[in-house]
C-alpha cells in the first residue's frame, strides 16, 4: 500500500481493506469534549457533534495527520499489508550557515540528535527545562529555514530575543500588524489562520522545520488548520502539560508524533537545573452557598470581590515586595488584577497589572521592569500561564482558585527557575477552605505539589505569622 507523505499522509481508500479503513477512522475520532460537557450538565448540545474526526476523506483519497503514521502501520500489519512511504516532505536547499552554535544541557542535546534522526516528534519538558533553548539548538544543528509558531504575540516577542541571544539573528515576526519573514520566522497562529489557503501554503513551504511552542494546544480547530498544513521534513512540538482533562490529549502525538524525550521536575531538580519553592497555604475565610455547577461564575465573582479575601491577599505579599522579592499576582479576572494593582500602589509599592486591556509594548516593557527588579509586583491574568520567562522571579500568588493540574504545573515551574538574587522561593496557594469545592480543589493541588516536588503536601494554616517569609 502507497502512503504519500507531505504535511499528511495520504492514501488511496481503493488500496485499503475495509476493516482498515474502519480502524483507522475509529483511531482518529475521539468523543467531543463540548457535547460532552453540554449533556453532563443537562443542556441540548446544539450543533456539537458527538465526536470529532481528525481525518479527511475526499472521493477515493483518505487524509490522515502526519504523526499517524505508527497507528497507519501498525494497523496495517495486522492485516498483512505492507505500508510503502512515498517521502514528499519539504526540505529547502537554503542552508543556515552563519548561525551560532548554541550550548545545550546533556539532555537537551540529546533531545536535539534525537529530532536530527527521527524528524518529528514532541518535546515534554517541565517549565524551567529549557524548551526554547533546546529548540533554537534544533536550529542551528539542522541549519535550514525555520519557523516558530505561538498563540500570542507575547510568546513571539518572547522568541525574537531567544533566536537574537543565541543565534546572533534578527528572525522574522508575522503578526501584531508585522509580516517579515526571515530565515527564522515567528508566526502567530491566529494571524496565519485569517490568510487565504493559499498564501498559508506557499508561505509554509519556505521552511524545513517547523517548531510549535505549547503544543498541547493543538487538538484546537486553529492550530491543527496550520499544523496540519506545514510539509516541512522536520515538525517539532514543544509542551510542559502533554495531559488534557478532554480526553484529546493523543493528538499530540497524531500531529506531531512520538514524545521524543520526556523530562520531569525531579530530574531537573536533582541536576540543580530547577529549585524547590516553600508551598503555603494561606486559608481565608470566604463563604459561599454553592450548590452545582450553575452557581461557579456568581461564586467566582463574589470571591474576587471579597474585600476581606482581597485585603489578606495583598497584606501577605506586599511585606515581601516591599523587602525586594519580584513578585506575581494571578487572577481570573481582569477587574480583579487591576483592583489588586491599585491597592498595591497605595501601599506606595511598584505595581502593575498585565492584562489583555495592556498594549504589547507597554506589556514588554512590565516584563522587562520585572526582569530587572524595578518593578515590585507584576499582577497578570492567564497571559502569564504561558511561557513567562521571569528567573528573578521569588515570590508568586495563586489568586483565583484553579483546578487544571496542566496550568497549576506551568505556575510552579514560573518559579523554580534559579536566580542568584533569590536565596528562597515561596508560592502562596489562597484556599478558600470554607466552600466544599474549593477545598476540593485545593487537595487535588497538594497532590500536585507533593508528586512535582518530592516533598509533603503543606498543612493550611490561618495566621500570617505561621507563614511569614
Amino acid at each position: 500500500m502507497r502512503a504519500r507523505v507531505d504535511s499528511a499522509i495520504q492514501l488511496d481508500k481503493r488500496e485499503l481493506s475495509v476493516r482498515l479503513l474502519e480502524r483507522l477512522r475509529a483511531g482518529l475520532s475521539f468523543p467531543n469534549p463540548v457535547y460532552t460537557q453540554r449533556v453532563r450538565m443537562g443542556k441540548h448540545p446544539g450543533d456539537a457533534l458527538e465526536r470529532l474526526f481528525f481525518y479527511e476523506e475526499n472521493g477515493t483519497q483518505l487524509r490522515l495527520p502526519r504523526g499517524a503514521i505508527q497507528l497507519l502501520r501498525e494497523a496495517a500489519h495486522e492485516e498483512g499489508i505492507v505500508v510503502r512511504c512515498e517521502d514528499e516532505r519539504l526540505f529547502p536547499a537554503e542552508s543556515l550557515d552563519l548561525l551560532c552554535d548554541v550550548p545545550l544541557r546533556d539532555y537537551q542535546a540529546a533531545a536535539v540528535a534525537t529530532l536530527s534522526k527521527v524528524t518529528q516528534g514532541h518535546w515534554i519538558m517541565p517549565c524551567g527545562g529549557g524548551k526554547t533553548r533546546s529548540a533554537i539548538g534544533a536550529i542551528a544543528r539542522l541549519r535550514t529555514p525555520s519557523l516558530i509558531l505561538v498563540h500570542s504575540i507575547d510568546l513571539a516577542e518572547q522568541w525574537l530575543d531567544g533566536v537574537r541571544d543565541l543565534l546572533g539573528l534578527e528572525a522574522g515576526l508575522v503578526g501584531g500588524g508585522e509580516e517579515h519573514v526571515g530565515p527564522v520566522t515567528v508566526a502567530v497562529i491566529q494571524t496565519l489562520v485569517r490568510w487565504a489557503p493559499e498564501r498559508v501554503d506557499a508561505f509554509l513551504r519556505r521552511f524545513g522545520l517547523v517548531i510549535t511552542d505549547e503544543a498541547h494546544h493543538t487538538p484546537s480547530a486553529t492550530f491543527r488548520a496550520i499544523v496540519g498544513r506545514a510539509p516541512a521534513r522536520y515538525r517539532l512540538g514543544l509542551t510542559a502539560t502533554p495531559e488534557r482533562p478532554d480526553g484529546l490529549g493523543p493528538l499530540l502525538e497524531f500531529f506531531f508524533g512520538p514524545a521524543l524525550v520526556t523530562v520531569t521536575h525531579e530530574q531537573l531538580i536533582g541536576a540543580g537545573v530547577l529549585r524547590v519553592p516553600r508551598i503555603v497555604a494561606l486559608e481565608t475565610s470566604f463563604e459561599f452557598p454553592y450548590k452545582d455547577a450553575s452557581d461557579r461564575p456568581a461564586m467566582l465573582d463574589a470571591l474576587a470581590r471579597d474585600e476581606a479575601r482581597n485585603r489578606q491577599i495583598v497584606e501577605t505579599i506586599a511585606p515581601d515586595a516591599a523587602s525586594g522579592h519580584t513578585s506575581l499576582v494571578l487572577s481570573g479576572f481582569v477587574w480583579h488584577c487591576e483592583a489588586l494593582e491599585r491597592a498595591l500602589c497605595g501601599l506606595g509599592l511598584r505595581a502593575q497589572a498585565m492584562t489583555s486591556r495592556v498594549p504589547r509594548k507597554k506589556r514588554k516593557a512590565m516584563l522587562e521592569a520585572a526582569r530587572t527588579g524595578e518593578l515590585q509586583v507584576l499582577i497578570a491574568t492567564s497571559l502569564a500561564d504561558e511561557g513567562l520567562d521571569l528567573p528573578r522571579l521569588a515570590r508568586v500568588m495563586l489568586a483565583s482558585p484553579v483546578r487544571a493540574e496542566g496550568r497549576n504545573n506551568q505556575r510552579l515551574g514560573r518559579l523554580m527557575r534559579p536566580h542568584p538574587a533569590v536565596s528562597e522561593k515561596v508560592l502562596y496557594d489562597v484556599v478558600d477552605s470554607r466552600v466544599p469545592l474549593l477545598r476540593k480543589y485545593y487537595l487535588e493541588r497538594r497532590q500536585m505539589y507533593a508528586a512535582v516536588l518530592g516533598t509533603p503536601a503543606p498543612e493550611l494554616a490561618r495566621q500570617r505569622s505561621v507563614i511569614a517569609a
